[in-house]
């Protein structure tokens, strides 16, 4: 029985569907459950009382339900019904054919060159498929919560940008991943994991280099007291204060936020000039009306940087790594095992005997094991909301839970972000607690002095 279900395309076609099928719908269930829970909460939650008014709630609650609705019916349509119609009409085997007619000279009969030439066709049509609800969610759904905007000739810049970047960026995986299964054939898992690993070691190593150029400006902090404060706390700890940087961001609309990144002295505590009280300025009179009075006090500043300080001593970064690198080899093994397989490729529409490299890719990670990605999803983010709880924490032992709670109710009305969220919904998608789980952990903590 395993070996016919192995090896009949039909059999393999129509488990690839079921799967499709029932991760989409598992997912539209678990936002149902979230868009009961909105309805459910009319009226701002006691504890955001003394920051989020009325009026600003409900236009929190109205954006939310309002996308979550667009969510679900995405999602039926565009990737329920047009992923089942694609898989069952052999969708990605014609583009492979359509590729091949779009051969003009002998040389682009390479294989590398009909790979970049059927991923550039899958991207167009991919953009074509997402316009219209992209184009809805982007003039729609956004005005029902204003936000600061960037300018347009800035809009314009940074998704030509995007555009350029992300066509060069693919052409060069496309041509790296054929020719390397091509010329190590079945050891082509070693050559993807080592290649993997040594991007991992690039991006290690030029990210706290390139996060000035592409997030903002690096700028002093003018706040002297707040200087004075972190240098205090940055000395408990024994972490060098000259690795804490605040970055004046470019875009306006960035949410306040702060962040630990990296190792050994290539590490950072990066801090949004958003996160600071009126942007870290002294006159906030040039500010926008709404944008003043955003942003935190000095201790609840220090709470939250005693919070990064929390994912550097417990490690975070490291078990980070090494979480993703057992995730990549688990992948990989999958992957393996099934890329050679030719029924999966006659599953979808191609004749026996014809399996592209590039279309093997496309249809193993967006298919095949989808399974796997799912569970291997909701291991990684209850790990990763363990590591909110060390962090607060930790910053509970230095003395500042008290500052750290009200940091966390402000940040949540200034970033305009749904304070309540379903907690099944949430373990499938959040890399954080919901904010009342951290509160309450938080008062917990506070709770056990006594």
């Amino acid at each position: 029985m395993t070996g016919s279900f192995w090896h009949d395309p039909a059999i393999i076609l129509y488990i690839l569907i079921a799967v499709l099928v029932a991760d989409s719908l598992w997912s539209l269930y678990l936002l149902l459950r979230e868009i009961l829970i909105v309805y459910d909460v009319p009226q701002v939650p006691e504890v955001l009382g003394p920051y989020l008014s009325q009026e600003l709630f409900n236009k929190m609650r109205k954006y939310k339900l309002h996308k979550s609705w667009f969510i679900m019916v995405n999602t039926l349509f565009v990737v329920i019904i047009c992923g089942c119609l694609e898989l069952y009409f052999g969708f990605y085997a014609f583009v492979w054919r359509v590729a091949g007619k779009c051969v003009i000279w002998d040389w682009m009969q390479h294989e590398v060159c009909l790979s970049i030439i059927y991923v550039f066709l899958l991207s167009i049509y991919i953009t074509i498929k997402s316009l219209p609800g992209h184009i809805y969610e982007r003039w729609c759904i956004t005005s029902l919560v204003k936000r600061s905007k960037p300018r347009w000739l800035h809009r314009i810049l940074c998704d030509t940008l995007d555009i350029i970047c992300s066509l060069l960026l693919m052409a060069l995986l496309v041509s790296v991943v054929v020719l390397m299964v091509q010329f190590l054939g079945q050891y082509a898992f070693l050559g993807l994991y080592a290649a993997a690993v040594m991007l991992t070691v690039v991006v290690i190593l030029l990210v706290p280099c390139i996060i000035d150029p592409f997030l903002g400006k690096r700028v002093p902090l003018e706040n002297l007291a707040l200087q004075a404060d972190l240098e205090y706390l940055t000395a408990r700890v024994r972490f060098p204060i000259r690795q804490v940087y605040i970055i004046r961001v470019r875009d306006p609309a960035a949410g306040s936020n702060a962040f630990f990144y990296g190792c050994c002295c290539l590490k950072r505590i990066v801090i949004f000039d958003t996160l600071l009280l009126n942007r870290g300025r002294h006159s906030p009179a040039q500010m926008p009306a709404e944008d003043q009075g955003k942003g935190l006090t000095n201790a609840q500043v220090v709470a939250v940087v005693a919070h990064e300080l929390g994912h550097w001593k417990n490690g975070h970064f490291y078990k980070a790594i090494v979480m993703f690198q057992v995730h990549l080899l688990l992948t990989l093994l999958l992957f393996i095992i099934c890329f050679p397989h030719g029924p999966i490729y006659q599953a979808v529409g191609f004749e026996p005997g014809v399996q592209p490299i590039i279309a093997g890719f496309v249809i193993i990670f967006g298919f095949v094991l989808t399974p796997y990605f799912t569970i291997s999803n909701v291991l990684m983010l209850t790990m990763t909301r363990q590591f909110e709880y060390q962090a607060d924490k930790f910053a509970f032992k230095l003395g500042h839970a008290t500052h750290l709670r009200h940091a966390l109710l402000k940040l949540y009305a200034d970033n305009l972000s749904f304070p309540i969220s379903d907690g099944c919904y949430s373990s499938w998608h959040h890399t954080h607690p919901t904010m009342l789980h951290r509160l309450g952990r938080l008062e917990q903590l506070e709770a056990s002095r006594f």
